[in-house]
């Protein structure tokens, strides 16, 4: 509730200024983890978004959203273990948001906060910034640890999965008109 409540209210905030929205049929967010045994990713077509720009075409503001529950790995077994690892009735979403935001060329520096499982953490990150056609792309990746978040490891075989997911993500950012 809280995570929905923050999106509704920086959307409402950026009435004034130009917005793009992801496109939801085409953007995505994969995670890769791994284990002594072997690795997995899992994908989440299900993500929101909004970037405030300025006159110029460069991001000033902002924030996206993913359920938690949207993460496909192909593995239905793997991912309702990891709905009760990541307490996913508790801590339903994935969210990040950034005002701190350079450009050089064509590559963003993004500093902001990271929420996930019920923790917000500082990220910098950076991500290409692409005008296609009538729409833009944001594209990137980082690393995280789930432990940094409270997150207890899920093992098997008696060895915990390793401490690092590598999250990307490609988003599609079309204009919005209010």
């Amino acid at each position: 509730m809280k995570n929905s409540l923050f999106f509704i209210l920086l959307v409402s905030t950026f009435v004034s200024a130009q917005q793009l929205r992801v496109d939801t049929n085409s953007s995505y967010i994969t995670y890769e983890a791994s284990h002594a045994i072997h690795d997995w990713s899992g994908t989440s077509k299900e993500v929101q978004g909004v970037v405030v720009v300025n006159e110029m075409n460069v991001p000033t503001r902002m924030a996206f959203t993913a359920p938690v529950y949207s993460f496909d790995s192909k593995n239905s077994n793997r991912d309702a273990h990891a709905l009760e690892v990541l307490e996913a009735l508790l801590f339903p979403k994935v969210s990040f948001y950034s005002d701190d935001i350079s450009i050089n060329d064509n590559v963003l520096t993004l500093s902001g906060s990271l929420q996930f499982h019920g923790v917000s953490i500082p990220l910098q990150t950076t991500a290409s910034w692409v005008r296609v056609k009538d729409f833009w792309v944001l594209q990137g990746t980082f690393d995280i640890q789930p432990s940094s978040f409270g997150i207890t490891l899920p093992s098997f075989m008696l060895v915990k999965m390793r401490d690092a997911i590598q999250l990307s993500f490609r988003m599609e950012l079309r204009t919005f008109t209010p």
